[in-house]
């Protein structure tokens, strides 16, 4: 073992040490219901702020108190309307940038600026109350699981000027201004320490750690081959949780990844999660895409990977659709993930940046006016979903990016072919989980299409039952689609018709579209996008 790998042992062993001497809960007997025994269905993860600020900024406009007792009541009372929505899990960011947005650590600087973007924290701490034991004291109350998140290498503007990024400059993820590299042990250390600091001060249900922010932990050419040093880790973190459980005579303490949607991109960022379950280091794992909700995520396959484990797979739900889109998804939308997700396996919901649900409230351009804490309640079905045969669905299959994702792949989902190549055209898997005939109810997919000329026919056949042509629907929007009906395209063919149950299969339908007539007018490349699958039950509710 070399230098450095024996000072890394030496600081992981100490903090073993010191954690047994840290916990002061460490022989009092177990909580009776301890809230890690519950069933999961629901998680909801909470950047550092989000939770409250605009109540908080309401509370400003309208010259309401703002002092350490209001701010206070504003928190918990966030937390209840979580506990009445049905939220099972409840996940706080209490570290980005290798700052903390709660006072008092000594592994991590404490980021002041909490106190200018949320109004009335400045009184808070200063009353020496701290925005992490008052939720998990409320989720306790509730029976809630109470989780701290981990934003393992977050690039918002702000972390360039974070002081241990700006101290160590050897230290910084070259390409990623803002990031920090991985392959150092001083970074691994960082977060090793804050995690075991966190179970010192505050008793926690577990740990999450989110990679999704900002996804790269390593240079990219070096990713691959550095994924044992993550792997180390973890490990590392889990004997640190492991070890806070037996003193506090817990059965376990949770930890969690969040991680990008497909294995091929875990593994080109150095995520080497197959060893993370098979190795049971995690309990949990958030398939997610960065930004927007993925209808086809292959759950299936990450459920397949925890298999013969305790670990559980928990996909990603985010509010918004996709890259300059202007609106966000509805509660149709949510129950066709919702029910995707669970036929696929996965154990339960994991719920992102809900915040875009009401930022209309303090003069943003999204969600509603009046969605919080309205649009908590759009959640509360989901757990259930048997419940979603009689209620309408929307099933929206889109390109989510203009080029590259922030984890440097592609999420094209189109049709695109060449005229020349018509006759071959192109084909794009939709998951849809509709077989069921019962109850009643009818399918509809729609898509839109560009370079074609007006004389020109496309022929369509889903899992090789072709589709009459006479049964679909095509007209043409001269005008495309400017900033506020979606992502702005340029004119295009909009294609309708209707799906029968006999044609799906559960999981992954292939659509395939080829150029029937060629016209030969006409662009030279022929796309599809923007795939919807609606489902309206004959007595469907809204």
């Amino acid at each position: 073992m070399d230098l450095c790998g024996r000072r890394d042992m030496r600081h992981f062993f100490g903090v073993l040490a010191v954690l047994a001497v840290w916990l002061p809960w460490a022989n009092l007997a177990a909580v009776a219901a301890d809230p890690v025994g519950r069933p999961v269905r629901l998680v909801v993860n909470w950047d550092e702020q989000s939770l409250w600020r605009s109540q908080l900024t309401m509370r400003q406009r309208m010259k309401q108190s703002l002092d350490a007792t209001a701010v206070r009541k504003v928190i918990e009372d966030a937390v209840d309307q979580h506990a009445r929505a049905g939220v099972d899990r409840f996940v706080y960011c209490a570290w980005a940038r290798f700052e903390s947005p709660a006072p008092g650590f000594k592994t991590a600087d404490y980021e002041a600026r909490v106190r200018e973007i949320s109004p009335g924290f400045g009184p808070l701490h200063d009353a020496g109350l701290n925005q992490i034991k008052i939720m998990r004291d409320r989720c306790r109350k509730h029976g809630m699981q109470f989780l701290v998140c981990l934003r393992m290498n977050d690039r918002h503007g702000i972390s360039q000027k974070a002081r241990f990024y700006v101290e160590n400059p050897a230290l910084r993820l070259p390409g990623y201004p803002g990031g920090l590299d991985y392959k150092h042990a001083r970074v691994r250390n960082k977060v090793v320490a804050f995690v075991a600091e966190v179970l010192k001060r505050f008793d926690v249900d577990g740990i999450e750690l989110d990679y999704m922010r900002w996804c790269h932990m390593f240079d990219s050419s070096e990713a691959v081959e550095n994924a044992p040093l993550l792997t180390d880790m973890t490990r590392k973190i889990r004997s640190v949780l492991d070890a806070a459980a037996k003193t506090r005579g817990r059965k376990k303490l949770l930890l969690s990844a969040r991680i990008p949607q497909t294995f091929f991109e875990c593994r080109r960022l150095g995520f080497d999660v197959k060893a993370w379950v098979q190795e049971r280091l995690v309990d949990y794992i958030c398939p997610s895409d960065f930004f927007f909700s993925d209808f086809n995520i292959a759950v299936d396959q990450y459920v397949a990977l925890c298999r013969g484990t305790d670990c559980k797979v928990f996909p990603t739900i985010h509010p918004l659709i996709q890259v300059n889109h202007p609106e966000n998804i509805e509660p149709e939308h949510y129950r066709a993930l919702a029910r995707g997700f669970f036929a696929s396996g996965a154990a339960g919901l994991s719920i992102y940046n809900y915040q875009y649900n009401w930022r209309r409230w303090t003069g943003g351009t999204r969600g509603l006016v009046d969605g919080w804490p309205k649009t908590l309640s759009w959640l509360t079905e989901l757990k259930k979903p048997d419940g979603l045969d009689s209620r309408s669905r929307e099933y929206l299959f889109v390109p989510l990016w203009q080029i590259y994702s922030p984890s440097g792949v592609a999420k094209a989902q189109r049709i695109a072919f060449e005229r020349k190549d018509g006759a071959k055209g192109d084909a794009i898997g939709l998951r849809l989980f509709e077989t069921n005939p019962k109850p009643a109810r009818t399918l509809t997919l729609e898509f839109k299409s560009r370079g074609q000329a007006e004389s020109d026919r496309l022929a369509l056949e889903i899992n090789g039952h072709a589709i009459p042509a006479d049964s679909v629907s095509r007209t043409f929007d001269a005008d495309g689609q400017n900033a506020k009906e979606g992502r702005p395209c340029g004119p295009y063919h909009r294609y309708v018709f209707r799906l029968k149950h006999e044609w799906l299969k559960p999981g992954v339908n292939l659509l395939k579209v080829v150029l029937a007539e060629d016209a030969g007018k006409g662009d030279k490349l022929i796309t599809g996008f923007d795939f919807v699958v609606s489902v309206k039950p004959a007595a469907a509710g809204r």
